[in-house]
């Protein structure tokens, strides 16, 4: 029941109502995570948010659930991985002691042939490592800052996901060098799903790009 409760309320952007929920029974955190696999996109997105909420009220059992998260990511573990790169994302940048040592080795997955190559590859596992540079472009440019290369070599990727999160971080970055892959993908009408300040959106890969120059160029002037 709590499940369904719970889902209900992050689709709704009831966070509060979702956190005293979480609060009330600790099985309700391992529900929580347990949601960043639902089949529904928005509610593993949200869940991701409500992690972020949860990790900036210090709660210490949240330590556990990163090493979880992190495990998520390892091949070993025989999972799609989903949104647990998101997740660690989330939790570092509302609490970055909480996520130290896990967020390194989510973002540089970006940069891991073992993940990366497409013949290698777990796609929503490097999709969300993507993402999470991203997400921290903001709060951690120096962070994020070397990560730049290898985003722009995914503009030319074959998997519409992995060339649109790489606009669209790359843009967040105001990475300058990406100009040149970014002008190539603005007539590209593939189209993605991008989660950012709580919403879903379903833009073009073309878009996204058309953002991401927009970005730099206004950090050039």
């Amino acid at each position: 029941m709590d499940r369904e409760i719970l889902s209900e309320l992050l689709l709704a952007r009831k966070y509060q109502e979702a956190m005293d929920l979480v609060k009330k029974r600790h099985r309700n955190l391992r529900i929580l995570l347990g949601l960043l696999y639902s089949e529904e996109e928005l509610v593993r997105w949200r869940a991701v948010t409500l992690l972020g909420l949860v990790a900036a009220e210090g709660r210490t059992d949240l330590a556990p659930a990163v090493r979880r998260l992190l495990w998520f990511l390892n091949e070993e573990s025989s999972t799609v991985g989903w949104c647990s790169a998101q997740a660690i994302a989330e939790i570092y940048r509302n609490n970055p002691g909480m996520a130290r040592d896990a967020i390194r080795a989510v973002l540089h997955l970006s940069d891991d042939e073992e993940v990366s190559l497409p013949a290698n590859r777990n796609t929503p596992i490097l999709a969300g490592s993507i993402w999470a540079i991203g997400a921290l472009a903001d709060s951690e440019p120096a962070l994020v800052s070397e990560m730049g290369p290898a985003l722009v070599k995914f503009l030319e990727d074959p998997e519409p996901a992995i060339r649109g999160f790489s606009a669209w971080a790359l843009g967040r970055m105001r990475f300058g060098a990406a100009k040149k892959g970014l002008e190539a993908l603005l007539e590209d009408d593939s189209l993605i799903n991008i989660y950012e300040a709580d919403i879903l959106k379903k833009v073009t890969i073309a878009r996204a790009a058309a953002d991401a120059l927009e970005n730099i160029r206004k950090n050039d002037e």
